[in-house]
């Protein structure tokens, strides 16, 4: 009943407005419109591409905002082996670069989504000799991802109507050279349904956008029949994730999971190690797993694995490296 109060309210003063202005006003409606600075096709796919729910959360899921435990925001019992250190990431300022290319046919096109992060990585510890110490790291992390879009008008006088996105791809991103000590290499999701993605290549996985079939008609269902949707969630189900992580770092890497992440909620939560394997080049093949309760908010969000060398944490003149993956899904 909530959307028809709020639909009957905005009908209600729209008639007041209309009443109260004379036939010489000029009436202005702001649905109407383009968004500000779309002023052709290309320009608007670029805007909803950034404006996309999923473009816009991961910045919020990778950035801690200020110092926190290595667990937080979580439910229940924190794991008691976790040493007493708070660390985290905060983002200062990020740069945005929307690239397009379009399909045969003119009805799909692609951008790809690219953000140059920079902040300051913020560690608190204590030295070996008791001393409590606070270090910091300024980094510059790089992210991409790709959203796909589908033509559904040819409207030339609402033109940014004329597309929307039907699906993404996972978001990639970590350090930038010459400090990209770590990469992750593959990513397993065990949904509740019994369904398992798999994931080697973040930005060729591609996953489409169920509730998109409302408006083209199903043509992305129909074309991509194997292409997998986007996870679709419930309150309260339980669904594990495992990462394999490629490290130069002899010492066992610190990988956490972040998921839930919006304006008001913040979550992080450490992985656990189950295999590591060394490798003839000097590497270290590590594999990780953690288990996760779905919150109660709902919308959009990332599950982001956010793999670190262990000198990001644990020392103070080892460089900042990173490297994360975030899938998309959605919270009903």
């Amino acid at each position: 009943m909530k959307s028809i109060h709020v639909l009957l309210a905005t009908m209600l003063a729209g008639s007041l407005f209309l009443a109260g202005c004379s036939k010489d006003d000029a009436i202005v409606d702001p649905l109407n419109q383009p968004p500000a600075g779309v002023t052709n096709e290309q320009s608007a796919i670029q805007y909803y591409a950034l404006a996309d729910e999923f473009s816009s959360n991961t910045d919020v899921t990778m950035d801690d905002g200020e110092l926190q435990p290595a667990e937080y925001g979580l439910v229940g019992k924190i794991a008691a082996d976790i040493t007493p250190l708070r660390f985290g990431r905060i983002i200062r300022s990020i740069t945005r670069n929307v690239e397009l290319e379009y399909e045969p046919g003119d009805s799909i096109a692609v951008a790809k989504v690219t953000k140059d992060i920079y902040g300051v990585f913020k560690i608190r510890g204590i030295e070996g000799d008791g001393d409590t110490v606070t270090v910091e790291k300024q980094f510059h992390d790089r992210s991409v991802k790709r959203v796909i879009f589908r033509r559904v008008n040819r409207d030339a006088e609402h033109f940014w109507r004329n597309w929307i996105p039907v699906a993404t791809s996972l978001v990639a991103g970590g350090t930038v050279e010459p400090n990209n000590n770590i990469a992750i290499q593959k990513i397993e999701v065990f949904l509740p349904n019994g369904d398992t993605i798999v994931v080697t290549d973040p930005l060729e996985h591609m996953l489409r956008y169920r509730w998109a079939r409302l408006m083209d008609g199903g043509m992305m269902d129909s074309l991509h029949p194997d292409r997998p949707p986007v996870p679709e969630l419930l309150v309260d189900q339980q669904l594990s994730m495992r990462v394999t992580v490629l490290s130069a770092s002899a010492d066992t890497d610190l990988v956490v999971l972040r998921f839930g992440s919006d304006v008001f909620h913040k979550r992080r939560a450490r992985m656990h190690i189950v295999s590591e394997q060394a490798n003839d080049d000097g590497t270290f093949t590590r594999v990780y797993e953690r288990m996760w309760t779905v919150h109660p908010v709902r919308g959009f969000f990332h599950a982001a694995v956010d793999a670190m060398t262990h000198g990001t944490v644990f020392d103070d003149t080892e460089p900042y490296s990173v490297s994360w993956w975030g899938v998309p899904y959605r919270v009903f």
